[in-house]
């Protein structure tokens, strides 16, 4: 039953796009290491090619070569045949398809435990983030001086009443900017100054527009290993961009690193359970962000951003989809 499924054209294309997505995920890591890329800026460009290939490599090799599936075709050309792997049993107890069939269906129920819930958590519980209480002279005159620095509209800005420290920004094409008093509280101008023009860096990349579009992608690819991992890096990494570029305005990273680090989450400590053990997790997974990108703010101060070679990511994209047409 499972190899019958496996061997369907849904099938092959979600086996096929998980193997691509390891195939694209190894070469664009060996290009990091070739071109010693360290710059985030183009490590976002390149680890975009593990998110967006495997959607359309299948369906866009099956118009190229329709025999492609054919015995012919995975015996004498194909570098890696997924069926004959499938079927093996080295165990005699039940064939790597059920093994393969496990990881999808774990992986399946991470992403709905992880990011679906989640979202409808949050709708349920509450349908803003507060109430706002309207804005202040010093943060108006803030954003001001920041949109004379930075080639965008300048933002409304929302203050909520709220005991946490929350600084996001909503909207694609109207953009609010939401913080909370108690960041306000706890943070002096400098620094203030600093995780606003973060967050105005946000709009200047238009960074909400493109996380929707890259999740949409990783919705797609929902039961993929690979793609779960690779969007969070590629969050990461948008997060990295715009911190570079906001102590390239403010020339203070020192008043960045400290609102940053104003973020610090630690749940309460109460009865083990599930959801107490979930939120440890994405708190533990949220603080080794900060970490990284204070870490990486000490180790580059003011450094500038690399300019983006063409030429080897256009031959990593080549090579990622001639060795993804050899895999089958």
């Amino acid at each position: 039953m499972i190899i019958r499924f496996l061997s369907s054209y849904p099938g092959m294309y979600i086996t096929q796009s998980v193997l691509h997505s390891f195939v694209a995920l190894i070469i664009v890591e060996l290009s990091f290491f070739a071109w010693d890329i360290r710059d985030h800026s183009a490590k976002f460009r390149y680890r975009l090619l593990t998110l967006t290939l495997p959607v359309f490599m299948f369906p866009l090799y099956q118009v190229i070569t329709p025999q492609r599936s054919a015995w012919y075709f995975r015996l004498n050309t194909a570098l890696f045949d997924s069926q004959r792997w499938l079927d093996l049993n080295p165990l005699g107890i039940f064939p790597l398809a059920a093994v393969f069939l496990t990881l999808l269906i774990a992986v399946t129920a991470v992403f709905v435990v992880q990011e679906i819930l989640p979202i409808f958590r949050e709708r349920s519980s509450r349908s803003d983030p507060g109430t706002c209480e309207g804005t202040r002279d010093t943060l108006d005159a803030m954003l001001d001086s920041i949109s004379s620095e930075i080639p965008i509209a300048k933002p409304s800005i929302c203050i909520i009443d709220e005991p946490l420290p929350i600084l996001v920004t909503q909207g694609f094409k109207d953009h609010m900017i939401i913080v909370s008093s108690h960041l306000i509280e706890v943070l002096d101008e400098d620094q203030l100054k600093g995780a606003l023009t973060h967050e105005a860096v946000h709009i200047m990349r238009d960074s909400n527009t493109k996380t929707q579009l890259i999740y949409l992608l990783r919705i797609l690819m929902f039961y993929n290993p690979v793609s779960l991992v690779e969007f969070r890096r590629v969050v990461h990494d948008d997060e990295f961009i715009c911190d570079a570029i906001t102590v390239s305005i403010t020339k203070n990273p020192a008043a960045l690193i400290a609102a940053i680090s104003s973020f610090y989450y630690h749940p309460d400590q109460g009865p083990q359970g599930l959801y107490q053990m979930k939120e440890r997790i994405e708190s533990h997974s949220h603080n080794l962000l900060l970490d990284e990108r204070i870490q990486r703010l000490r180790e580059t101060g003011l450094e500038g951003h690399e300019r983006f070679a063409w030429a080897p990511f256009m031959l990593t994209a080549s090579v990622i989809l001639v060795m993804g047409y050899l895999v089958v």
